[in-house]
């Protein structure tokens, strides 16, 4: 079985001194982890910035620009443990994975590491670099257990997406080092049939008024179109029941400073659909194209009948060429594009227990 952990063989035999003279040192080819808060992670931004960019999959939740206000403003993300994966010696490491996860130590069994999950996230995918995928993969399966001591791990990742490359790339080492793999589908939306005719009702509710659509194309412009988004929702139901962001302080200041980060990397835009220069609908897209999640949709209670949110957001998806949005509109309006998620477990096995690689279990052990 290849060794998925240990460094290359030298490339060329016929040529000893020269392949000791390129051949990476044992320090240099291992993986090592790390573990800190995820606000403690903004010590490292620009390595992990540079791990975004190379990602197996982009995912803009777990980027520096979402989850540093989040873990400044948000009590849920505020003492979140991240499993970094260094490689490389210490004075010139590179980070290969950003794996939001919390291990699971147990007196009995084996221990278990459980990646975040949370409402907020569109996606939950770790950063891991595309080109490591398998070796970091591997490394997480043999993380450091209970004492200090090296032990085979379960794997639990949730709200992946289920024909993502990270999941092939999970499903192979499962594969290799003899786990157990089971995938849980996240339930589909039931199927509503019969639903109005969008152009029916935008035409319905420009009776109403002159109808506008607008999408924010300056970082100016964005912030004062988060603003109007967030006064339609604290006019709503919302505000009547105590959740409109305006009425926490954390949450405004968190969704505030949060678009406004994205924005600098032309990873968010806001929409707004206007009757007479009035919000009657607001959206706030995340990512970047191909794929966009829709992170806050509201709308004016008065109007929901014509459904002005699914407008918006069919609109923002036809305004740009391969452009396809994520996420739940109320409604029965298929608006947004279908992503299949899902849960991945990884569990241990006999077979797995017997190839913990040596190495693995030799450096855990002297940590």
């Amino acid at each position: 079985m290849p060794n998925l952990v240990a460094s290359a063989m030298p490339a060329s035999p016929a040529a000893p001194e020269r392949a000791r003279a390129v051949e990476p040192s044992a320090e240099e080819s291992a993986l090592r982890l790390e573990r800190r808060t995820l606000a403690a992670c903004a010590a490292i931004e620009t390595e992990w910035r540079d791990l975004a960019a190379r990602a197996i999959e982009a995912n803009p939740f777990f980027e520096p620009d979402f989850a540093l206000p989040a873990a400044q403003h948000l009590v849920d993300f505020r003492d979140t443990p991240v499993l970094l994966v260094w490689s490389g010696a210490v004075a010139s490491r590179r980070l290969l994975g950003f794996v939001p996860a919390r291990l699971q130590r147990r007196l009995l069994g084996h221990d278990e590491l459980t990646g975040l999950s949370n409402p907020r996230l569109g996606i939950a995918t770790p950063l891991i670099d595309r080109d490591q995928a398998e070796r970091v993969a591997t490394t997480l399966l043999h993380a450091f257990g209970r004492w200090g001591l090296a032990k085979t791990q379960n794997l639990q990742l949730h709200h992946l997406d289920l024909d993502g490359p990270l999941l092939r790339s999970l499903l192979r080492v499962a594969e290799h080092t003899g786990h157990a793999a089971s995938l849980e589908p996240a339930p589909e939306p039931p199927t509503i049939m019969g639903a109005p005719d969008l152009t029916a009702l935008r035409h319905g509710l420009s009776r109403h008024g002159k109808l506008t659509f607008a999408e924010s194309s300056s970082r100016q412009e964005l912030r004062d179109m988060v603003e109007l988004h967030l006064a339609l929702e604290a006019s709503g139901s919302l505000a009547r029941a105590g959740a409109a962001a305006l009425q926490d302080v954390r949450e405004s200041a968190f969704l505030r400073a949060m678009t406004r980060n994205l924005a600098g990397s032309h990873r968010c835009r806001v929409g707004l659909l206007s009757l007479d220069d009035k919000p009657v609908a607001g959206a706030i897209l995340i990512g970047k194209a191909p794929r966009l999640w829709l992170y806050s949709g509201v709308e004016d209670d008065r109007f929901i009948s014509f459904a002005p949110l699914a407008q918006l957001v069919a609109w923002l998806g036809r305004r740009g060429r391969q452009r396809e949005i994520i996420g739940d509109v109320p409604g029965p309006h298929a608006v947004t594009a279908p992503l299949r998620l899902g849960d991945i477990r990884l569990s241990v096995t006999t077979a797995a227990s017997r190839r913990a690689p040596i190495v693995i279990r030799r450096r855990a052990a002297a940590a």
